[in-house]
Parts: structure tokens; C-alpha cells; sequence
């Protein structure tokens, strides 16, 4: 009679039907001389041959068993029947003692007492509906009647296939932790649940099953009982040796004589197993295993990628594309990100360059990538950056959300930026600085545009002369390169500024222009005991470049507990004539605290200027009087709307334009919106005049 099997339990015992040589036969034999000997099998235990409808068990014909006599040989004995219940034959030492059996026969399997050493196949067959013939093994004591009653020592793990039109060669099996599924296994007989254990030398941690797989069908790994602490990974390959992959975290425990069915499966979306691909000269990556990989191709530095999912970097060591700016030791290709995220970047290392990219040379182009939650660690003289720790190339379109950064030139995107960065955002990230810290880049020597830095992000810059920006710590023009130094249409939104010189859009300006940028509802601050600090709402400290255009709203500028040299609206110290601010204005930003010296400090665009200050007003927050447009210095007001006053015509009347370092022309009377009613506004869309005069 045959047995159903329950899918999670497989259990039973074999029965004998012994038809023994007689008992005369044997007394006129010698001991030492085997015999022919006739045991009996039934189906009770359902894992020593294959499943069949219904998750019945049969034995097939020609299955064969080791059986130990007395005296510690492995005999093989085989049935020459199929179905239910079988009689094995074959010729043994008859002898006081006991007989041990072992379901399939294994020549070198060996017994010590009890204790049988077999192998656990890693390579199995498919077999669809079952296990493979003469593969999951089980273990009998016989009784005095010479009856075998089998049980189970190894767990399945079952799971039924829809691979569709999918033409499947191989189904491989493992536990993220590397457990040891198959080898050698020692397996007690006498045991009430008998367990195949691995043993160490020689064990396996991947099952891997190959043969004909059909569509719709059930197949079986068999595997040593054991825990799975991290969960599995199941992957099948397709005839052209492309993988699918399907990963899961949670703890599972395979038992002896029981069935894990993982269910219906239905691989989709084949990769390569390399994880990327190399189509028309681009290298298509899929996932971080492909990432690596491709970090280490040795035309890396110049090659063009483009990313097809996700990626997730958790536990991936990673090592900077590329070491400094150079061509030839820096990137020079082109990384297209496809919208897609890397998440879970880290890196901690000493090199001077740090972040996905150490460096980015001239030609380098990075675009459409996001990065969440990376983590990057540099050394105190290091140029850290999420994208790269220093760029000559172009960055555009790019994302950094709740991340964390450092160095000594810090930003979200770049520690340096030569060239170009565009269209890029950071949002709640921690970015930390030993000089300069900045939301995008921690210094600047070529353009930022249209870029914005929000959430519950921090930017700081700790020690004396450090420089803190929302968007950059440091702006400056590089040796007179048009366009270089400037920072256009950029924003910062709720987030907190700390450095020496601290402003909500660059912490320094020297040389450079920042245009049409807005600060709203920000913190700017330091944490230095020295009185010579400087923190505006958009320039801590503009040494010789232009503040155009811009305007900061509903932010505070220092703290009441602290200590400023200066206070600024729009920028804390404009320094000397080659310093202007131009078409500006704040409204509702608090300065708070205390400046050196007396309370001239403080001004609603400039705390102090020597320099230029031309169209601009401001308007305070509800409840403070006393605050003029500026502080101190010696700089006359130009066409200013002072505190208080309501003669805006005045921001466009007569005004002289202003050509910025890169030749932009600017015009008041452009840069203005006079509404009927209400404050003037600043016009977005304008964006200064090219100076075509030769």
C-alpha cells in the first residue's frame, strides 16, 4: 500500500518481508563468509526514492541500498521490484549483531557503531514531481526479522516552476550566510529523528540542480537539516546563461523528514551573471555585483554606462572610480544613471579623492544618478563627495537624499567642482567639512546651476577661516575661465548653515558671481570663539564678487548666545570696491546675537561694505525696528529702498547696469517686477544679458 505525504513532514518506517537461507545453511558456514541474505522494505518513510502523484512514494526497480553487517561491511544489495514494498538481496556475513542499511547505496560510505559517513550530493537532477532517483538519503536498524524500517535525515526544499517560454538549464540554492548544505554528512541510525550532519572538511554551501525543467512543474532540492539565519538565494539560469535572482532575509530551518515549499517561482527578468553587459561598446549594469565588477574592467576610466535598476551597495566594499583629475588616472567617460538609485554607498579610505568617483577628468560626464543613504568618510585633507571627491567634468541631473559626508572639502555632489554642476539636488544630508562645506560642493572654480538643497540637512565647517554654504563653501573664478565661479539659480530650503564665514548660498564669494539664488527659512550660525565671523543670508563673506538677484526670506541669521563680527541679510562683509550687491533684497530674516565692536554690525542686506550695494531694499520681521540696509563701513547706497520706505521706482530708475566677472550683463530694471500693489519682486526668468560688444 502506498503512503501520501503531507507537504511539510516526511516520516515512516519500512517493514520487512525476509525469505532468509535456512538456519542449517548458515550453521555450516564460516563466519567469515558472506551469504545470500533477503531484506524487506515498505514505504513508510517517503524519502528514499522518488515522489509520485499525489506526493506518494514508491521505490523503483533496481534501487539500491548499503547495507552494514555485523562486522562493518558495506554491502550492496539492490531490488529487482518496483512499488510499495520491495525485498532487497544480496550477500552479507551472517553474525551476532546489528544491521544497519543506508538509502542509496554509497560504496565508500563507512559505519563506526552507529554512526554512518555518507555524501550528500551538491550536483542533483531535476525530476520533475520529485527528487532524483537514488539521492536523499535515509538510514534503518534491522529487526529481528530482518525488516528495514527507513527514516528520513535530509530536508527538501520544494518549489514549483513557471518559467514559461524560458528555457531553464540550471536552479542553484544557497543560505546568505554560507551554510553548509551538502558534503560529507555523518547521520546517527539508532537515533528517534535521525539528522544528516555536515561535516566541515569538504562540505558545500551551494545546491545546484540541472537536467529538463518543464513549466508548471514541482522539483525538489534535497539539503541538510539546518538553520538559515539570513534566509536564501535562489537563482536560475536560462540557456543563454543569463540569471534570475530571488533573495529573501528571513530565518528559515529546514528539519529531517520535512518538506519548505517556497512556492510558485517565475523568474522574469534574466541578467547576465557577471551583473552587467557590454551592448554597442556601453556597459549596461544591473546590479551591484555588475557595478563592482565593472569598477574593475581596465577601461573603467574611460568607458560609457548606463545603470538598469537600482542598485543597493549594503555591505559592498567600494573603491573610487578614478584618483584625481588627471586624464588618465581620472574619469573621462560617461556614467548615465537612468534615474536609477545606488543606495547604501560606503566609503572610508585615505585616498585624496573620495566618493563614487575619486576624480572626474576633463570630458568626464555623470548624469541622471541618485544616491541615497551613502556614507563618505575622507581624511582631513581629502576632497569629499558623494558623486566625486573632485570634478573637471560635468555633473547634471543628479540626486543625494539622507546622506552623510566629510573631508576636508566637503559637498553632497562634489568636494570640487572645476567645471560643471547642473540640475542637481540634495536633500537631508550632513555634510562636514574641515575648511569648506557645502550642500552641492564643498569649493567651486566652475559653474552650479539650478541646483537646491533642502530637508533636514546640515551643513558645517568647524575651526577658524572655514567657509559653510548652503549650495557651496567656497566660490571663486579660476584664473579669469569665463563662466567660472558662478553660482546661478540656485535655492536652499529649512536647512542649517554653521562655519566661520556662513551664508545660505556660499560661505565665501571671491571672484565669483552668484545669481538669481534664494535662502528660505534657513539657520545660518558658528560654532568659533573667534569675533571675526561673518554670516550673511547668501554670502557669509563676499570678497570680490557680485551678489546679483538674489534675495533671502524668513531665516535667521547667528543665535542669541553667540558672538558675530558682522550680520547680513544678504551678506555679512562685502569687501572693497571689486565687491557688489546688486538687485537684492531680504525679507523677515532675524539677526540674532551680538556683533564685536556695537550693534552696527547688523544690516538687513550687509552687515559691512566698503564695496557696492545698488537696488536693493528689505523688509524686517514683524516686532524689530532699528535695523538699516546696512551696518557699517564706508559703501554709499545706490538706488536703495531704505527700511521702512516705499519708493521702490527707485530700484529701476537710472541705474547703471553692472557686468559680472563672467560678462553677463545685468539691468535694475529688468531684475525688478514694480507690481501695482505690494512688494517688488525679483523676475525669475531673467537671467542677465550676454555682452556681445567685441
Amino acid at each position: 500500500m502506498k503512503n501520501n505525504i503531507t507537504t511539510f513532514l516526511l516520516t515512516g518506517s519500512l517493514f520487512l518481508v525476509t525469505v532468509a537461507c535456512s538456519e542449517d545453511d548458515q550453521m555450516n558456514m564460516p563466519q567469515s563468509e558472506k551469504v545470500w541474505m533477503e531484506f524487506s522494505a515498505g514505504t513508510e518513510a517517503t524519502t528514499r526514492t522518488i515522489l509520485t502523484e499525489g506526493n506518494k512514494v514508491n521505490w523503483e526497480t533496481n534501487d539500491a541500498i548499503s547495507l552494514f553487517d555485523p562486522q562493518s561491511n558495506n554491502n550492496r544489495f539492490t531490488t529487482s521490484e518496483s512499488g510499495s514494498s520491495v525485498t532487497f538481496t544480496g550477500t552479507a556475513i551472517s553474525d551476532e549483531g546489528n544491521y544497519y542499511a543506508l538509502y542509496p547505496y554509497d560504496e565508500s560510505a563507512t559505519i563506526s557503531g552507529s554512526i554512518i559517513t555518507t555524501t550528500l550530493p551538491a550536483q542533483q537532477t531535476a525530476h520533475a514531481g520529485s527528487f532524483a532517483s537514488m539521492l536523499n538519503p535515509s538510514v534503518a536498524v534491522a529487526d529481528e526479522n530482518k525488516n528495514l524500517h527507513f527514516k528520513n535525515t535530509c530536508a527538501l526544499i520544494k518549489f514549483t516552476l513557471d518559467s514559461g517560454n524560458n528555457s531553464i538549464s540550471r536552479i542553484t540554492f544557497r543560505g546568505n550566510n554560507g551554510e553548509l548544505l551538502a558534503g560529507t554528512v555523518s547521520i546517527d541510525a539508532t537515533q528517534p529523528v535521525p539528522s544528516a550532519n555536515i561535516q566541515t572538511e569538504g562540505s558545500i554551501t551551494t545546491l545546484e540542480m540541472t537536467g529538463t525543467f518543464e513549466s508548471g512543474k514541482t522539483y525538489y532540492f534535497v539539503t541538510a537539516p539546518g538553520t538559515l539565519s539570513n534566509g536564501i538565494t535562489i537563482r536560475i539560469y536560462n540557456k543563454d546563461g543569463n540569471v534570475w535572482t530571488r533573495s529573501g532575509s528571513t530565518s528559515m530551518t529546514l528539519t529531517a523528514g520535512h518538506i519548505m515549499d517556497l512556492g510558485h517561482i517565475t523568474p522574469d527578468n534574466f541578467l547576465p551573471e557577471s551583473g552587467y553587459e557590454v551592448i554597442n561598446g556601453i556597459y549596461h549594469i544591473y546590479n551591484a555585483k555588475g557595478l563592482i565588477n565593472w569598477a574593475q574592467q581596465t577601461d573603467k576610466l574611460t568607458s560609457k554606462v548606463i545603470l538598469e535598476a537600482d542598485i543597493d551597495m549594503t555591505d559592498q566594499s567600494w573603491t573610487p572610480v578614478g584618483t584625481d583629475i588627471n586624464t588618465g588616472t581620472g574619469f573621462s567617460g560617461e556614467f548615465n544613471g537612468n534615474g536609477k538609485y545606488i543606495n547604501n554607498l560606503t566609503i572610508e579610505n585615505e585616498n585624496s579623492n573620495i566618493g563614487f568617483f575619486g576624480g572626474m577628468a576633463t570630458g568626464a560626464k555623470v548624469h541622471n544618478v541618485n544616491f541615497s543613504k551613502a556614507t563618505i568618510i575622507g581624511i582631513p585633507t581629502s576632497y569629499a563627495g558623494v558623486i566625486a571627491g573632485a570634478s573637471l567634468g560635468i555633473i547634471e541631473n543628479c540626486k543625494v537624499t539622507d546622506s552623510n559626508i566629510s573631508g576636508n572639502y566637503a559637498g553632497a555632489i562634489t568636494g570640487n567642482n572645476s567645471v560643471q554642476v547642473n540640475n542637481c539636488n540634495a536633500i537631508n544630508v550632513n555634510v562636514n567639512a574641515n575648511h569648506s562645506a557645502g550642500g552641492i560642493a564643498g569649493v567651486s572654480f566652475g559653474k552650479i546651476e539650478y541646483c537646491t538643497v533642502s530637508g533636514n540637512s546640515t551643513i558645517s565647517a568647524t575651526g577658524s577661516s572655514t567657509c559653510a554654504g548652503g549650495i557651496v563653501g567656497q566660490n571663486s573664478e579660476e584664473n579669469r575661465v569665463e563662466t567660472s565661479g558662478r553660482l546661478l539659480k540656485c535655492a536652499v530650503n529649512g536647512i542649517t548653515i554653521s562655519g566661520y564665514w556662513a551664508g545660505g548660498i556660499a560661505g565665501e564669494n571671491g571672484f565669483g558671481t552668484v545669481a538669481q539664488c534664494i535662502a528660505n527659512n534657513i539657520t545660518v550660525i558658528h560654532e568659533s570663539m573667534d569675533a571675526s565671523t561673518r554670516l550673511g543670508g547668501i554670502v557669509g563673506y563676499n570678497t570680490r564678487g557680485e551678489i546679483v538677484a538674489c534675495y533671502s526670506a524668513y531665516s535667521e541669521i547667528g543665535a542669541e548666545a553667540l558672538t558675530s563680527e558682522t550680520l547680513g541679510g544678504i551678506a555679512g562683509y562685502n569687501y572693497n570696491q571689486s565687491a557688489n550687491i546688486y538687485g537684492c533684497y531680504s525679507t523677515h530674516v532675524s539677526l540674532l546675537g551680538e556683533v564685536s565692536g556695537n550693534e552696527a554690525g547688523k544690516g538687513a542686506i550687509a552687515g559691512y561694505s566698503n564695496g557696492n550695494i545698488t537696488s536693493c531694499y528689505a523688509i524686517l520681521p514683524d516686532g524689530i525696528s532699528g535695523i538699516t540696509l546696512l551696518g557699517k563701513g564706508s559703501t554709499t547706497l545706490n538706488h536703495c529702498v531704505e527700511v521702512g520706505k516705499n519708493n521702490y521706482s527707485t530700484l529701476v530708475e537710472e541705474v547703471n547696469n553692472l557686468t559680472v566677472t563672467d560678462g553677463t550683463i545685468w539691468k535694475a530694471n529688468e531684475i525688478w517686477d514694480l507690481t501695482a500693489s505690494g512688494y517688488p519682486s525679483i523676475q525669475s526668468d531673467y537671467t542677465g544679458e550676454t555682452n556681445t560688444a567685441e
